[in-house]
């Protein structure tokens, strides 16, 4: 009896733990400071994907040459 009960014991136990750890951890990551840091986050990768699809599409011969 004792055999059975101790797995049941332990995998109940398990599962009460990351119960509360995956609470934990959707409460810290949908917090209001992670959903910011996410936004800008996203902001600044538009941007650069923006810069970088502008400069790949200006070509060397559009830029102005520079006096000597």
């Amino acid at each position: 009896m004792l055999e059975t009960l101790i797995p049941l014991v332990i995998n109940k136990s398990v599962e009460v733990v990351i119960g509360i750890l995956l609470e934990k951890f959707c409460k810290w990551v949908l917090s209001d400071a992670n959903i910011k840091n996410a936004d800008n986050f996203l902001k600044m990768q538009i941007l650069v994907l923006y810069l970088d699809w502008v400069l790949r599409k200006t070509t060397l011969k559009s830029l102005p040459q520079e006096s000597q």
